[in-house]
C-alpha cells in the first residue's frame, strides 16, 4: 500500500473528499443494468433455462419461473430500502460497514465481487461457445449451408483451436467493456443499451416466429431441417424416441419434487434484480424509495414476464414433450445435429425463412456484452470503494478528471477477469465454479439481511430519517423484507447444496465444497480487512474511524 499520511480528523479519513463520481445513470439505465445481469432474457432461454426440462423430466417452467419471481420480491424490496437510506456506490459494502462491522462487509462485498467476476468470465467465455459459434451453425444449419456450420462448429469447439477462438473472442469482449467503461458512465450505459436493444429486437423476432407457427407447421420444418443429419423422415419423433431410449420419461404432468430444483437453476439468473445498488452513488435520484423500487421491481417483472412468453411460446409451437426430450440428448450419441437445442434454433426453424433466420442469428450475438457489463462494473465499483476507505492503495480510487471513470480500478478488474477466462478455457470445472458464484451471492444476500435486522437499532439517527423507515399498518417493513430474504436465500443455499445435478455436491463428499468455498470467501475477506487495517494502523490511520459516518458523494 502506498504511504499516505493522516490525522485521525473526520476531514482527513478518506483519500479526498469527493468521490469523484457523477450521478449520470437513469432509471432506464439502472432496470437495463439489473435485467441484463439477472437474466438477458434471449440468452437465458437460449442457454440456460431449457437444459433444465431434460435435467429433471416433469418439472413446470412456467411454475418455476412465479416461484423465483415471487421469491424474488422480498429481497428486491429489502435491497431498494437499504440502497435508499444509503444511497452510495459500493452497496453492501457501505451498508454493513456502517451498521455491523467493516470486517464483514469486505467478506461480503468480497463475495459479491467473486460472483461478479466469474459471471464477467462466463459471459467472455460463452460469447464463442454459446453465441457466435452456434449463431453460425444455426445459420448454416437452417440455409443448409455446409460452410457455416463448419465455421460455427470451429469456433465453438473443445479443440485447440476453439479454445484460442473462446479466449480470443472473450479477451476482445473484455477489452471493447474495458474502453467503453473508461469512457465514462454515460458512454458505458450506451454502449450496454444498444447492445441490448439490439439483442431485445431479435428476441422479439424469435418469439413472433414461434407465435405464428402452429405445431404441425413446425414438425414438418424441424423434419426437413433434420433429415440429413439424422437419415429419417419423421425426426421429429425420433427424437422423443431416442429419448425414451435413454432412460427419459415425459408423462405429460409435472412433478412439484422435478419443479423444485428448477426453481434453484432459475435462481442462478434471476437472483441478481438488486445489483443496481452498486451503481447507487450514479443513479439519478438514488435517495428516492420509490426510484429504487422502480428499477428493482421493473427489472425482475420485465425479465420474469419474458421468459414466461417465452417459454409458452415454444411450448405453443414446438411441443413441451419435444422440447424437453431434445433437451435430454445432448452429449449422447443419439444426438446428431450440428447444433444444440437452442432457444434461437427452434425459432428459426419455426420461421422457416433464411432471412429471419439471419436476423434471430445475429441478434443473439449481442447478448453478451451488455451480460458483461454489470459483472465488471461492480467489481470495479468494489475496488474503488475499498481504496476510498483505504483498504486498497489510494491509486486504485483515482478518477479521471475527463470522464469521471475510475480507470486504475477498470483496469485491475479488467485484468482479473482475463485471468479467469485464460484458466477457465484449459479447465473443466468452470461449470462447477460458476455454480459456486450462486453461493457467493448466498453470503452476500444472508449479510445484508442481517444487516438490515440490525439497522434500527445500530444506527437509529440514520434509520429514523432514512427512507427505509416504512411501516404498514404501524408495522416497520424492513424487518419483515428482512426475515423473508433469509428465508428465501437459505431455501436456495438448500437447493443448491441438496441436488448433486447442480454442480456442488458430489457422491463421495456431499455438500462440502460448497461449505468450503463459501467458508474460504469469508475468511479471505477477514485476512484482507485486518491486514489492511494493521498496515494502516503503522501509518496513523485508524481505519475503525473511517467507518463512524457515511463516505462523501
Amino acid at each position: 500500500m502506498q504511504s499516505e499520511s493522516s490525522s485521525p480528523s473526520s476531514s482527513s479519513l478518506y483519500v479526498r473528499q469527493s468521490s469523484g463520481l457523477v450521478r449520470e445513470a437513469s432509471v432506464i439505465d439502472a432496470i437495463i443494468f439489473n435485467a441484463v445481469f439477472s437474466a438477458p432474457v434471449g440468452a437465458t432461454l437460449a442457454f440456460g433455462i431449457l437444459y433444465a426440462l431434460g435435467l429433471f423430466p416433469g418439472a413446470d417452467m412456467v411454475l418455476a419461473l412465479l416461484i423465483a419471481f415471487v421469491v424474488n420480491i422480498p429481497v428486491c424490496i429489502m435491497m431498494s430500502m437499504m440502497a435508499s437510506a444509503m444511497p452510495r456506490t459500493g452497496g453492501d459494502y457501505v451498508w454493513i460497514s456502517r451498521i455491523l462491522h467493516p470486517a464483514v462487509a469486505v467478506f461480503s462485498n468480497f463475495s459479491a465481487s467473486i460472483s461478479a467476476l466469474i459471471g464477467a468470465a462466463f459471459w467472455a467465455r460463452s460469447f464463442a461457445v454459446l453465441a457466435l459459434g452456434p449463431a453460425l451453425a444455426v445459420l448454416g444449419a437452417v440455409t443448409n449451408n455446409s460452410g457455416l456450420i463448419n465455421a460455427g462448429n470451429a469456433v465453438s469447439g473443445s479443440n485447440a483451436t476453439g479454445q484460442w477462438w473462446t479466449f480470443g473472442l472473450g479477451l476482445l469482449l473484455i477489452i471493447i467493456l474495458a474502453i467503453a467503461m473508461s469512457s465514462g458512465t454515460k458512454s458505458s450505459f450506451r454502449v450496454q443499451n444498444v447492445c441490448w436493444t439490439i439483442a431485445s429486437l431479435g428476441t422479439f423476432l424469435a418469439f413472433i416466429a414461434l407465435l405464428i407457427s402452429s405445431n404441425s407447421s413446425f414438425i414438418t420444418n424441424f423434419n426437413a431441417f433434420a433429415r440429413p443429419f439424422t437419415h429419417s423422415a419423421n425426426s421429429f419423433q425420433g427424437i422423443q424416441t431416442a429419448a425414451t431410449k435413454i432412460g427419459f420419461t415425459f408423462t405429460g404432468g409435472h412433478q412439484f419434487s422435478s419443479t423444485l430444483p428448477v426453481v434453484a437453476i432459475i435462481m442462478t439468473f434471476m437472483m441478481w434484480n438488486w445489483w443496481s445498488v452498486y451503481i447507487a452513488g450514479e443513479l439519478k435520484s438514488a435517495g428516492k424509495l420509490r426510484r429504487q423500487l422502480s428499477v428493482m421491481l421493473g427489472a425482475l417483472v420485465w425479465d420474469s414476464v419474458f421468459m414466461i412468453i417465452g417459454v409458452l411460446l415454444l411450448y405453443h409451437s414446438a411441443g413441451e414433450q419435444f422440447i424437453a426430450s431434445i433437451n435430454a440428448l445432448p452429449g449422447t450419441p443419439a444426438y446428431v445435429l450440428p447444433v444444440q437445442p437452442y432457444y434461437n434454433l427452434m425459432a428459426s426453424i419455426a420461421a422457416n425463412n433464411g432471412f429471419f433466420a439471419l436476423l434471430i442469428a445475429i441478434s443473439f450475438i449481442f447478448w453478451n456484452l451488455p451480460a458483461m457489463f454489470p459483472n465488471t462494473f461492480m467489481p470495479v465499483r468494489t475496488i474503488f470503494a475499498w481504496s476510498f476507505d483505504r483498504i486498497l492503495p489510494g491509486k486504485l480510487s483515482e478518477v479521471s478528471e475527463r470522464t469521471h471513470a475510475p480507470i486504475p480500478a477498470i483496469i485491475v478488474a479488467s485484468i482479473i477477469v482475463a485471468g479467469i477466462l485464460a484458466w477457465s478455457v484449459l479447465s473443466s470445472s468452470f461449470a462447477t465454479l460458476l455454480s459456486m458464484g450462486v453461493l457467493a451471492g448466498v453470503v452476500t444476500i444472508l449479510c445484508v439481511s442481517v444487516a438490515a435486522l440490525a439497522f434500527p437499532y445500530r444506527r437509529p439517527d440514520l434509520y429514523r430519517n432514512s427512507p427505509a423507515n416504512v411501516r404498514i399498518g404501524g408495522v416497520p417493513l424492513l424487518p419483515i423484507v428482512s426475515v423473508l430474504s433469509i428465508l428465501v436465500i437459505g431455501g436456495l443455499a438448500y437447493l443448491v447444496l441438496a441436488y448433486q445435478q447442480l454442480g456442488i455436491a458430489t457422491p463421495q463428499l456431499g455438500p462440502l465444497p460448497g461449505f468450503i468455498f463459501m467458508g474460504s470467501l469469508i475468511v479471505i475477506g477477514l485476512i484482507i480487512f485486518y491486514v489492511a487495517r494493521f498496515v494502516r494502523a503503522r501509518q496513523g490511520i485508524n481505519l475503525d474511524l473511517i467507518y463512524s459516518e457515511l463516505p462523501p458523494e
